[in-house]
């Protein structure tokens, strides 16, 4: 990870590959850094297909393929984000190239020391805040987060519910920067969305 505090997006399953192109070239322009393919329902090659297609708008570097480690691997995009139901991080380096990262979703302090223990290269910790994305689950706040960063010098991002009012608090919690779905990829005007998470990140006084 970079030392400046990152921007990551992460696509929802619910929109079409053209409509994921246009919200990538926007966000992408606005000050995203990674964009995550999340597409749970989609086979290795629409998976494919959709690395492809995106790394003609924005660079293949800028790409993480969520759960399929195949796909990242033959794509030589940035690299893999794993979740319970993925392989071991383990496991995944047998398959990833070198260079390419390894993330892992985390949700306690427990399962984060189990990821960072396997060396993955970042930790996406959330949700933090209320999500439309978790209705009906108790977010985690950042009393926890705080005590991650502490003990570990592990990039984590933070991740649910984070508006550009709430980005403050994420750092300051020590994250390495924050992870957003609908607050980008729902916006009217992506470029406007990405650019504004982009000018709290830059703004934040503690950096």
């Amino acid at each position: 990870m970079s030392s400046t505090l990152e921007l990551h997006v992460i696509t929802s399953g619910r929109h079409s590959l053209d409509e994921v192109l246009r919200m990538a070239e926007a966000a992408y322009a606005g000050g995203m850094n990674f964009l995550h393919i999340r597409e749970k329902q989609r086979t290795a090659k629409e998976c494919m297909d959709w690395v492809k297609a995106l790394a003609n708008v924005i660079p293949l570097s800028s790409l993480i393929v969520n759960d399929r480690v195949d796909v990242a691997a033959s794509s030589g995009c940035a690299g893999a984000h794993l979740a319970y139901h993925s392989l071991s991080p383990e496991q995944a380096r047998l398959v990833l190239k070198p260079g390419q990262k390894i993330g892992r979703s985390v949700h306690s302090t427990m399962e984060a020391q189990l990821a960072v223990a396997a060396k993955v290269d970042y930790l996406l910790y959330g949700h933090i805040f209320a999500s439309g994305s978790k209705p009906g689950l108790a977010p985690r706040g950042t009393a926890e987060l705080n005590r991650m960063t502490l003990e570990w010098n592990i990039p984590i991002i933070g991740l649910g519910g984070i508006t550009p009012d709430l980005v403050a608090p994420v750092l300051d919690a020590g994250c390495a920067g924050i992870a957003v779905l609908s607050g980008i990829t729902e916006a009217s005007d992506a470029k406007a969305a990405a650019l504004a998470y982009r000018k709290a990140l830059d703004r934040w006084e503690g950096k």
